[in-house]
């Protein structure tokens, strides 16, 4: 966690988005999906608001089988931390249209695995100088240490090993 895979895919989202003709980023799943009508939920916020008033998991499944095959969809599930989840909201690649793309955010890999996805990108820890250029422009508003600091800076450098949200 605060490796930044929220934020990174929230910059693909906004920077690929129109290259499609229907997109859907969940930032929640894990939440969503613990909530009554969890993945009925997801489902709906996957379809769209043209369609809330839909009330049961079976005719959403078969929706979003018919809406999807016929687009080039982006799909981007964040926070999913069970394989039951991706089940439950049943969007299959078989039924995408051609080109279309779905994204899932796991801190677990072996839910992407056992799902069976393509390719698994691990986000790194940033590198020294990443590092510290994030913390000076966040700390002091500049691209650099003052001076009186830089013994403060190298411990908390050290400390947080590059991890993005503890900086």
């Amino acid at each position: 966690g605060g490796v930044g895979k929220t934020t990174l895919a929230t910059v693909l989202y906004d920077r690929i988005s129109q290259q499609f003709g229907t997109c859907c980023f969940i930032d929640d799943v894990s939440k969503i999906y613990r909530l009554r009508d969890g993945p009925l939920d997801l489902q709906k916020q996957i379809l769209g608001q043209e369609h809330h008033q839909i009330c049961n998991h079976y005719n959403a499944t078969n929706l979003i089988r018919r809406r999807l095959c016929r687009q080039k969809a982006l799909v981007i599930l964040d926070n999913v931390d069970h394989i039951e989840q991706l089940e439950k909201i049943v969007v299959r690649r078989a039924w995408l249209g051609a080109g279309s793309k779905i994204i899932i955010i796991s801190r677990h890999e072996h839910i992407l695995k056992q799902y069976g996805v393509d390719a698994v990108y691990k986000v790194p820890l940033l590198d020294w100088a990443n590092s510290l250029q994030l913390l000076c422009r966040k700390a002091f508003k500049l691209d650099h240490i003052l001076s009186s600091y830089e013994w403060l800076v190298n411990d908390i450098l050290n400390y947080v090993n590059g991890l993005p949200l503890a900086l």
